[in-house]
């Protein structure tokens, strides 16, 4: 009775302890490699085993440095959010989102786009009234509110500049959160030089958290401003 490659195959899956009863055929036992060298099955094993280890070693490289990043991150975002509850007008609020997310998150184009039905003062840097108009139905800005089609990462020209208007060159990637809690006060925007800065595929947890922030302090804010 001759034996195929199957046979063997399937007997020494049903016997898992044939190599511990014949050690001798472990040493013999040659393996080829992608090189061509043929290798002893006990060299083979080691060579995966080191090979797992540092693909562990790298994912855990991975996780820590993240950890790190996030850890970053969070202190940031903290500092901001104490910021814009301490601030007790709009243009306190200008401040502290220069200062703790322009510079702090290193970001050279930091905008506030109020709805001026809302009766926001033009003269405050870094506050812009907009049309309502523009932020309901069919607006310039609307879609930039929508949670399906979020605007971030880089944009086209024509949202650059309903964004940034005349420092919109300079923008090459950017990000839009929507500013809504019971009503619609309209976008915060966040403009780059680097185009990779912002993307559409990146995690937005910590803008969320920031825009949250944001449209939950402007009412207090916006009433004083009347």
């Amino acid at each position: 009775m001759s034996l195929n490659a199957e046979d063997i195959k399937a007997y020494l899956k049903a016997h898992p302890e044939f190599f511990e009863e014949h050690p001798d055929l472990v040493a013999a036992l040659k393996i080829p490699t992608d090189t061509g060298t043929a290798i002893s099955l006990v060299e083979f094993q080691l060579r995966k085993l080191r090979d797992q280890v540092s693909q562990l070693e790298r994912e855990n490289d991975h996780m820590i440095e993240t950890a790190r990043i996030n850890s970053v991150l969070f202190e940031k975002t903290r500092s901001l959010v104490l910021a814009l509850l301490d601030a007790r007008d709009l243009e306190d609020l200008a401040v502290a989102l220069d200062e703790k997310l322009g510079q702090g998150f290193d970001i050279p184009e930091v905008r506030l786009l109020l709805s001026d039905q809302f009766k926001v003062p033009s003269q405050i840097t870094g506050i812009q009234p907009i049309a309502a108009s523009d932020l309901s139905d069919g607006g310039s800005l609307a879609h930039a509110l929508s949670d399906q089609n979020p605007w971030i990462g880089r944009l086209d020209k024509a949202r650059r500049t309903a964004l940034f208007g005349s420092a919109a060159d300079g923008v090459e990637s950017a990000a839009a959160l929507g500013l809504v809690r019971g009503h619609t006060y309209g976008l915060l925007a966040l403009g780059h030089p680097d185009p990779t800065h912002f993307q559409s595929n990146q995690d937005t947890l910590f803008l969320d958290h920031i825009g949250e922030a944001l449209a939950m302090i402007l009412p207090r804010l916006l009433k004083r401003a009347k």
